[in-house]
């Protein structure tokens, strides 16, 4: 086996492993604790520094746009950082630096490909927040309507009012990377090179 590939391999695992760690604390505690977030910034710094060597100066550096591209994600991030300040909490601080980690991780097209994927996540959760919360109706007993097709008769016991207020519903947003973190996971097995 070769020794790059083995590095990528461990630096690949690495990533997996922050991220199902990241996924737990924020669903149980909605926060990601300081030491996790720097154990894996520190041991990402090195391979994205290898990861450059790799791919720009082993075989004498070239100049290309892609050498540029190798850099957006970690623009990115940093501009979200920056953002997470300005906003005041729309985006956590904590989202903010588990991209910053999750692009020493990753490439351009895997780490804009894992952003998009946790944005339309969230935007599906949301919508379906948002519908639960206005009309009121459980998913359980909206079911039970259509199996039996008795939405023209009366069916006021069934429905459950739960009136919130639409600004006041949170949910975490690390988990809604969960689909592109499963199809990113699965292109390490999966991959026709």
């Amino acid at each position: 086996m070769n020794f790059t590939f083995i590095l990528l391999l461990i630096r690949a695992l690495l990533f997996f492993s922050f991220f199902s760690l990241a996924v737990i604390w924020d669903f149980r505690k909605r926060l990601l604790p300081g030491h996790l977030l720097l154990f894996f910034l520190i041991l990402g710094i090195p391979l994205y520094l290898f990861s450059l060597w790799k791919d720009f100066f082993q075989n004498g550096f070239c100049f290309t746009l892609s050498f540029f591209y190798s850099f957006y994600p970690l623009a990115f991030a940093f501009f979200m950082l920056f953002f997470a300040k300005l906003s005041k909490g729309a985006l956590g601080m904590g989202d903010a630096l588990f991209l910053l980690c999750s692009s020493l991780y990753m490439n351009y097209m895997s780490f804009f490909f894992f952003f998009l994927s946790g944005l339309i996540c969230s935007a599906l959760i949301s919508i379906f927040l948002s519908l639960y919360y206005t009309i009121g109706i459980p998913l359980a007993t909206r079911t039970l309507l259509v199996k039996n097709k008795i939405s023209k008769i009366s069916c006021s016991p069934l429905v459950k009012k739960k009136r919130k207020n639409l600004k006041k519903i949170s949910f975490p947003f690390i988990p809604c990377f969960i689909p592109g973190g499963i199809y990113l996971f699965s292109l390490l097995f999966f991959r026709t090179v």
